[in-house]
């Protein structure tokens, strides 16, 4: 099974009560348990803050941060907020950084372009990978299969680009995504309260 990714990490002054105002909370469930969110996910774990939401992350990923992500940066003055998105079913990935409200770094993209990227490129990024991204008869069957350089490029840089969002879980939960027991992670599924709706 795939796993989806998309998560908002809050690390340092948060107040969760204060975020989750306008929500009511139901049952509490594992990490595994929200691999496909329909809904906002919330819980804590190593003194961070964990939402996973299927929409949230796309709020801090372009130029112009989202209704939400404003909210959230302003809620959060003095936090240093993560942002990590990785679907392999359709090849998107994207991952941000921000300190103090101020953005530090973000990148999306998928295996065909890099859609925005603003920032120097994080130590996560500049970390040789755990495994070659490909092995070197497999560089030389793309060309044997036509590819041209270019394409080889954008293959590599796909392939090392989709594996920061996983990088980056050890900055905030102290721990990698591999190392970590999802069934240990507790989370609260939340669902808006009626008279927030949005119209």
């Amino acid at each position: 099974m795939a796993w989806n990714k998309y998560y908002v990490f809050v690390k340092g002054a948060y107040d969760k009560d204060l975020l989750l105002k306008d929500f009511e909370s139901g049952q509490e469930v594992n990490l595994f348990e929200t691999n496909k969110p329909e809904t906002l996910f919330a819980g804590e774990y190593n003194d961070c803050l964990i939402l996973v939401d299927k929409e949230l992350p796309f709020e801090f990923l372009s130029a112009g941060l989202g209704v939400q992500a404003k909210a959230m940066i302003d809620i959060f003055p003095e936090a240093e907020i993560g942002v990590l998105l990785e679907n392999s079913t359709v090849g998107v990935y994207g991952y941000a950084v921000f300190k103090e409200g101020t953005r530090i770094r973000t990148k999306y993209g998928s295996e065909e372009e890099v859609y925005f990227e603003f920032g120097n490129p994080l130590l996560e990024e500049q970390e040789a990978p755990d495994e070659p991204l490909f092995e070197e008869e497999e560089l030389e069957e793309m060309e044997e299969d036509g590819l041209s350089r270019h394409e080889i490029r954008e293959m590599v840089r796909f392939a090392k680009d989709f594996r920061v969002p996983g990088k980056l879980v050890k900055r905030f939960l102290g721990i990698g995504f591999h190392e970590l027991n999802p069934a240990e992670v507790k989370l609260t599924r939340y669902k808006r309260k009626a008279s927030t709706n949005k119209n």
